[in-house]
């Protein structure tokens, strides 16, 4: 977002935090780092993401051809191992990464109920506790997540 960074984000979460402290209720808050998790998104998911998302014609071919026949092996000293067909996430350090990564996460905030901040691959999500049930909200939250 425009004129928004880590630190705002921040901030604004500590000032509801510490709102809601002050007012004698309790937080439950759950940290969320999925940039791991991006490399398991198989291509195929990615772009029927990206088709949902309207993206289309050459772009969307472009694409799906950056992500196609991508191959990998590991080098441990002077060994190699075989070559094998990379069917999720994208190339570390290319350009394509973060967008793509952004676009995929863009409707997260649809699935939950709870307050939430996202930045980057950073997530928080948070509940005020001001009844018994309240943390129940929190946990159908992370349901949603696993169902996304």
């Amino acid at each position: 977002m425009k004129h928004r960074s880590c630190l705002t984000n921040i901030l604004e979460s500590l000032e509801a935090w510490t709102k809601a402290l002050d007012e004698g209720y309790g937080i439950d808050l759950i940290y969320l780092d999925y940039r791991k998790a991006f490399d398991t998104v198989p291509h195929a998911r990615l772009i029927e993401k990206l088709k949902s998302l309207g993206t289309s014609g050459k772009l969307l071919d472009w694409i799906a051809n950056f992500l196609h026949l991508r191959k990998m092996r590991v080098r441990v000293r002077i060994s190699f191992s075989e070559w094998v067909e990379v069917l999720s996430g994208v190339p570390q350090g290319c350009v394509l990464g973060p967008l793509l990564f952004l676009l995929f996460v863009n409707d997260l905030p649809d699935w939950i109920s709870s307050n939430i901040r996202m930045f980057a691959d950073d997530t928080k999500i948070w509940c005020i506790i001001k009844e018994t049930d309240d943390g129940l909200m929190l946990q159908s939250d992370l349901e949603n997540l696993v169902k996304w």
